[in-house]
């Protein structure tokens, strides 16, 4: 089968070459998915062999950088408290959940809010509001929220993106050193346009 004119070649070829870059990109792509999943490593654990419960909302604590922290145990302070323009603010919400054996262990959870807490403390019911808890049963002081988005966002994020930088960098690598076989357009004819066959 004879290749096509648009298929020919004179013997010229491109080598894309810039090794050290590819190479750089192609580690610096590890070295991010690697602490992704390092970050990962706890919620991971504590999701896939920790134990599960209920935890109750039983207060929200404003912290602010050089002022006392106010605690608050019913919504209606909580409401006073709000702090709609200030974002110096956070709040945080603690919990209260039963571990194995029947300890009560106070947990706060991993992510604060600004303006207003992440949960009241009451729900829609009248009933104090609740929440998935992953802990390790050898230490329940160590626990997630694993409904809470921001638990998995920001250490997948980096994860995923280390990990397709590194899969670009090694494709880049790859061909950095290989010759690559251009084309060759005989003299006074222009190439046909993109879509259309010659």
């Amino acid at each position: 089968m004879n290749p096509s004119p648009n298929a020919m070649t004179d013997g010229t070829t491109y080598t894309p070459g810039y090794v050290a870059h590819k190479r750089a990109m192609f580690f610096a792509g590890l070295l991010l998915a690697a602490f992704g999943a390092f970050e990962l490593r706890t919620p991971l654990r504590l999701t896939l062999f920790g134990g599960r419960a209920k935890a109750e909302a039983v207060r929200v604590v404003k912290e602010k950088p050089g002022l006392p922290p106010i605690v608050m145990t019913n919504d209606a302070q909580v409401r006073a408290q709000l702090e709609p323009h200030d974002r110096n603010f956070v709040f945080w919400n603690d919990f209260q959940f039963v571990a194995t054996g029947g300890k009560l262990i106070s947990v706060r959870a991993g992510v604060g809010s600004q303006l207003k807490p992440l949960y009241s403390l009451i729900d829609a019911d009248g009933l104090p509001t609740t929440d998935l808890v992953f802990y390790d049963p050898a230490n329940p002081e160590q626990a997630i929220f694993p409904l809470i988005i921001s638990t998995w966002l920001a250490p997948m994020v980096l994860f995923l993106v280390g990990l397709i930088t590194a899969i670009i960098g090694a494709t880049l690598l790859y061909w950095a050193r290989k010759p690559i076989e251009v084309p060759h357009i005989p003299a006074g004819r222009t190439p046909p346009p993109i879509g259309k066959k010659s």
